[in-house]
């Protein structure tokens, strides 16, 4: 998410103060949203951004999720305007819930937002692609739609989490760090590049990414390439875990070999908390590092 979110959010609570109406600040697409108080009535288009809002304040706004909005609970039981692919989503399930504000992610929903604007819906883009854009986030909406008392308890809560985590696992000599391969998927086989929130959550855990020399944020890549690496661990997504069992990994040409597979150092962790960029990454970081270091924890 740009910086203006953070900026524009600082502005917007000075500008709320001295007015106590209107509300002004960009989103992701570099859009200006300008809106009369803060918003009532809320859809969220994405399980990351439905996490934000209750994380930030503000759950009892939200009127409206997709379907993989599970959590918190609370969340599970609104009512659904589709899944998380623009093809899925309703735009008159959306209007029927008459919301003041619907929040999605640049890249996934930012096609939707000339339907939106044509159905008179107010449309905010998040792009939450880093442990600061979260942050951001958290702040940004705790200011237009919760409490920013609330988010910011929520933030330096998630940094006071991860010092304690830099604490254990940041004394230790860079060689001493297992050297790991987190597979995004695997037909084609990608990974996580060092700036994606993967990227972060790997080494706020103290683990060297494998590929934290490549420039793409989710590159392609081939077997080849994983057996010159040696990673000391595969990771990965729970929800991908079928295609990691060590049975399968041993048939991929060369991987026989590798230390992680002979020695079944494979790690999958829960897909909800790691594959979404809202408030809970922290416990993706805590999981890996108790994974890697258990004697640390």
């Amino acid at each position: 998410m740009r910086r203006t979110l953070a900026i524009f959010a600082a502005a917007l609570l000075a500008v709320s103060a001295a007015f106590g109406q209107q509300l002004s600040f960009t989103d992701a697409r570099g859009a200006t949203i300008a809106m009369q108080g803060k918003a009532l009535r809320v859809v969220s288009l994405a399980p990351a951004l439905t996490e934000i809002l209750y994380a930030s304040g503000a759950g009892s706004a939200v009127v409206g999720v997709t379907s993989y909005c599970n959590f918190p609970a609370a969340a599970d039981a609104l009512p659904e305007i589709g899944g998380y692919s623009p093809n899925t989503i309703s735009v008159e399930a959306i209007v029927a819930l008459k919301p003041d504000l619907i929040v999605g992610e640049r890249g996934a929903h930012g096609q939707l937002a000339e339907q939106f604007a044509k159905a008179g819906l107010r449309f905010a883009a998040f792009e939450l692609k880093d442990f600061n854009a979260i942050y951001e986030a958290l702040s940004l909406i705790g200011s237009i739609a919760g409490d920013g008392s609330t988010a910011l308890r929520q933030v330096n809560s998630i940094k006071a989490r991860l010092q304690a985590v830099a604490a254990k696992t940041g004394g230790l000599a860079a060689g001493a760090k297992p050297l790991v391969f987190w597979e995004v998927w695997d037909e084609p086989l990608m990974t996580a590049g060092p700036k994606t929130f993967i990227g972060q959550v790997l080494s706020a855990a103290g683990a060297r990414n494998a590929f934290a020399d490549v420039k793409q944020d989710w590159p392609v890549i081939s077997f080849e390439e994983i057996v010159m690496r040696k990673p000391d661990y595969i990771m990965a997504s729970d929800t991908h875990g079928i295609a990691l069992s060590p049975e399968k990994l041993a048939a991929r040409t060369g991987w026989a070999g590798l230390s992680a597979v002979k020695e079944r150092r494979i790690i999958l962790l829960d897909g909800d908390i790691v594959s979404r960029p809202g408030p809970r990454f922290v416990e993706a970081v805590e999981l890996a590092a108790k994974a890697l270091y258990p004697g640390l924890f």
